[in-house]
């Protein structure tokens, strides 16, 4: 996301969000939590309803998502990495365009880099 659109986006674990991160939770921030795997589903649908008692976005991304838009199949633990980046690359997308951008288009940079 902050290639393709030019907005800050990190990928981690529920328990290191909790320890820096969740500091930052306020009204302009959103959080995609996704539910994972049975071992750690619970941890992250309470990370989940605890950013919402903090006031932030957040939705979960998984089979129980209330949102269509974030529902996954449930078709298996071998499968989940590939169908949890489908919303994410929507939500490239979405922001792109809203930012009249051309996803993944780099403006400043080169896809190779050739100095250190």
């Amino acid at each position: 996301m902050k290639e393709a659109d030019h907005f800050h986006a990190e990928g981690m674990s529920s328990a290191a969000f909790r320890h820096g991160p969740f500091e930052m939770l306020g009204d302009e921030t959103f959080v995609l939590v996704f539910s994972g795997d049975a071992r750690t589903k619970d941890l992250n649908v309470r990370l989940l309803a605890d950013i919402l008692e903090q006031g932030s976005r957040a939705e979960v991304c998984g089979e129980d998502a209330s949102s269509l838009a974030f529902r996954l199949p449930d078709a298996g633990a071998g499968i989940r990495p590939i169908l949890e980046i489908l919303p994410v690359q929507m939500i490239t997308l979405a922001l792109a365009a809203q930012a009249k951008r051309e996803p993944g288009r780099f403006e400043l940079a080169t896809k190779v880099t050739i100095t250190e």
